[in-house]
């Protein structure tokens, strides 16, 4: 019974070519779509799964409390692993990381010569012996013992390859920034793609010197977000014990110098859709996932719409089947058998096509955002999406062929053999409307954020964020202590092309920020919030374009000889512009007058409200040479540039960024968001248009004669036309009532994410409906042509 249901169902579709191919296109097309969308989302949710002992491993965190809500950063003070290793005993493990980026390292000869340079930007971190034990790492050399050690270093297979070719490591040495010497003592299997933790050059956390970017093994009052602390539990129920604790500890450690704070403890497995850690956000794979059902069930539709539209032709397919002993049972089973072959076709096709438009796709993202997004598609060796395709075949067959199946094994068979099946025993236009208005909704509320999240982009795009970013070359400088930096920038500024040049800790936005406590005035005590240093040499204001409100700029010095607030500093601390020029302030053990206030600028992004902040000459951050820059020749220009470098810093590796693109790179989700949304609802609504062909092509059926009466009578094309416009305008109409409160309401919880953010108008709607019409008129205009130009004699005669 099968195999002839399977064979009747293959010659069925053979025999009506054209329907087969709108269906499995509309079908190929949603199933590709949910077998990416859920390749993504089962990649982002993946995260950090493969350690063994995940779910009792937490991050401790740095919380602090301030008008404007709950600040969280996942970096906390240095010696917070030491202390609490000593203080609970029932901690299992604890281990300290802290990442170092932009470092440079090199492969000495035997006489110390740099043979080979490479410049890292995240790989490089020191670490603690435990760390290996929190996490599962697979050891090809050594063990993580081999970290008890100063001066020792791991790396993974990867990286070893890289610096030593395929030659054993163990036993050779690195150096990092020409000072730190690094024995190669172990190396582990390369890192999977979904974790967070991308470090992948382990130096001994015993080889960090006293002091390393301003952090010291005991210095409890300063933050930076790469210095992290994981704790191993030897249960679950000791985190809610720990958390109880972590106050007790809190006041204990550094009570008087951060009232106002608080450690604590994200488990492991939430920190990769955690935005507030660097992860990205959960809100993002809810849209995601949204979309996959919303075009599932647009295909679905679709097919419905054109299955039923298709029973018309097959009525006395089914009457002969009836008189010759068919139940309907058998009848269904047939339809059924062949919404699985179309099902199982287009399962197949999307298959083929996700291994080919993913591995793509996939590198456009790292090419524009720097991440993997989608992971690696396995189909074949993947139980997940073995299980996931299957299901999708299943619900599809069953959703999509149920309804016709059950319409066409209904049919009287005298009726059908008279040919006398009216459109009412098909399910009627109500039941096909109600279905297109779905689509319509469908469509409309992924045009509706499609704008929204384009408006909110262009926004971020445009926003005055206090200064001008543009044209600006971010080059990092090594060891400020020995630097010639003044000759430096006499040197640079006789480039052609260069207009400014400041040397300072991180340009004024920066996904690197580092908040102190401080002192204000002649208060006895640090006050319960930080402020964000920005550590920055004279130029500093005047190469960005900051704008004074009150006082002057910093005067030229390599020590902190006075301070330069702004504005939110000035409320916050509770005074006045012009009145907290000249007052006092003490920032990393250091009073000074504060001599100027300038105006509000976003350090971070636009996700976050203006911090208080303080800049300030200290030659030892000044890492970062800013060089404004005239585009006009810009290669000629950068090359002179790096000229100067070379011949300055010969043992390092020249480097250098436009500011923007930095800026840019912090809406990384954003981007990738908008990007998405824009291909899944081009696809919707091109699988939308294939139903709305069935659906014109079922109405033209349906209303022939009706149309030959109303020309003889002598109606107008332009009036047929409007039979037919008059009759999707009321679907829009209705689809549009529904999508624009649900896109509203969406778009209103996705906005509340964001500080500073667009309010959502009426354009938006009007847009969405307008390009809503556009789209149907012309799926339907043609077909709806063809019908009012038919000559009435033909669609009459048979009465």
């Amino acid at each position: 019974m099968l195999k002839n249901y399977i064979l009747v169902a293959w010659r069925t579709l053979l025999r009506y070519k054209g329907y087969t191919l709108l269906n499995t296109l509309g079908l190929t097309l949603g199933l590709t779509c949910c077998l990416l969308i859920f390749q993504v989302v089962n990649f982002h949710t993946s995260f950090e799964k493969h350690h063994s002992k995940a779910g009792r491993v937490v991050e401790v965190v740095t919380e602090t409390n301030t008008e404007n809500g709950i600040r969280r950063s996942p970096g906390v003070p240095a010696p917070i692993g030491k202390a609490l290793r000593s203080d609970y005993a029932f901690l299992e493990k604890v281990s300290m990381i802290m990442g170092v980026g932009n470092r440079l390292l090199t492969v000495p000869d035997q006489k110390g010569r740099a043979i080979r340079k490479f410049k890292e930007e995240n790989a490089i971190c020191f670490t603690e012996p435990d760390y290996f034990d929190i996490l599962d790492y697979q050891w090809v050399h050594g063990s993580a013992r081999s970290l008890a050690q100063p001066n020792t270093v791991v790396l993974t297979q990867k990286m070893a390859e890289k610096y030593f070719g395929s030659d054993d490591p163990r036993g050779k040495f690195l150096k990092l920034d020409n000072a730190i010497d690094l024995k190669v003592t172990g190396v582990v299997a390369d890192i999977p793609e979904n974790t967070n933790r991308r470090n992948e050059v382990f130096i001994s956390w015993a080889s960090m010197p006293k002091e390393w970017d301003g952090i010291t093994v005991d210095n409890w009052g300063w933050t930076n977000s790469t210095t992290n602390c994981l704790l191993l539990f030897r249960n679950t129920a000791d985190i809610a014990l720990m958390n109880k604790l972590m106050p007790a500890f809190r006041k204990k450690y550094v009570g008087e110098l951060w009232k106002e704070g608080a450690y604590p403890l994200i488990p492991l497995l939430e920190l990769h859709t955690n935005p507030d850690f660097g992860g990205g956000s959960n809100t993002m794979l809810y849209v995601l996932a949204s979309i996959g059902v919303f075009l599932l069930l647009t295909a679905c539709i679709n097919f419905v719409n054109l299955a039923t539209a298709q029973a018309l032709r097959r009525s006395k397919e089914v009457g002969v089947r009836k008189v010759i002993g068919g139940t309907r049972s058998q009848l269904l089973g047939q339809f059924l058998a062949e919404t699985a072959l179309i099902t199982v076709l287009s399962a197949a096709l999307a298959v083929g096509l996700a291994e080919i438009l993913l591995p793509a796709f996939n590198n456009l993202m790292k090419e524009q955002n720097g991440m993997n997004f989608t992971g690696t598609f396995r189909f074949f060796s993947d139980p997940s999406l073995w299980a996931f395709t299957l299901a999708l075949i299943v619900a599809v067959t069953l959703f999509a062929g149920a309804y016709p199946g059950f319409i066409l094994a209904g049919f009287q068979p005298v009726a059908a053999l008279k040919g006398k099946i009216t459109t009412q025993q098909v399910g009627g236009l109500s039941v096909r409307r109600s279905l297109v208005v779905i689509q319509f909704v469908i469509t409309q509320v992924l045009l509706i954020s499609t704008l929204v999240v384009t408006q909110q982009m262009g926004f971020y795009r445009s926003k005055d964020i206090g200064y001008d970013p543009s044209a600006v070359l971010i080059v990092p400088v090594p060891s400020p202590k020995d630097a010639p930096l003044q000759t430096l920038r006499n040197r640079f500024g006789q480039v052609p092309g260069v207009e400014s040049v400041s040397f300072c800790f991180a340009p004024p936005t920066s996904g690197m920020n580092a908040t102190s406590t401080f002192r204000f005035g002649s208060r006895p005590e640090n006050e319960n919030w930080g402020v964000n240093v920005k550590p920055a040499d004279h130029q500093y204001i005047s190469t960005y374009g900051l704008k004074l409100v009150a006082g002057r700029n910093l005067s030229e010095s390599d020590t902190t000889n006075g301070y330069v607030v702004n504005e939110t500093f000035v409320k916050k601390i509770g005074q006045k512009v012009p009145d907290i020029v000249g007052q006092n302030l003490e920032v990393w053990g250091t009073a000074a007058p504060i001599v100027g206030v300038v105006r509000d600028f976003n350090n971070q992004s636009l996700r976050q409200e203006i911090n208080p902040l303080a800049i300030f000459s200290n030659r030892e951050f000044e890492r970062t040479a800013n060089i404004r820059v005239n585009t006009a020749d810009l290669p000629k220009t950068i090359a002179g540039i790096e000229k100067i470098w070379n011949e300055t810093f010969p043992e390092h590796l020249f480097e250098q960024s436009f500011l923007d693109e930095r800026i840019a790179r912090l809406y990384k989700q954003e981007s990738l968001m908008l990007q998405a949304i824009r291909l899944f609802s081009f696809i919707a609504i091109f699988i939308g248009c294939l139903g709305l062909y069935g659906l014109v092509s079922f109405m033209a059926a349906q209303k022939t004669k009706e149309i030959g009466v109303r020309k003889v009578l002598g109606a107008s094309v332009t009036q047929i036309l409007g039979l037919f416009g008059m009759e999707f305008g009321k679907l829009i109409f209705f689809a549009f009532v529904v999508a624009a409160p649900l896109a509203w309401w969406g778009m209103s919880k996705w906005l509340e994410e964001y500080t500073y953010r667009i309010s959502i108008g009426w354009t938006v709607f009007a847009m969405a409906i307008g390009v809503t019409v556009l789209i149907a008129g012309m799926t339907v205009g043609w077909q709806s042509f063809r019908a009012a130009t038919t000559n009435p004699t033909n669609s009459l005669k048979s009465e």
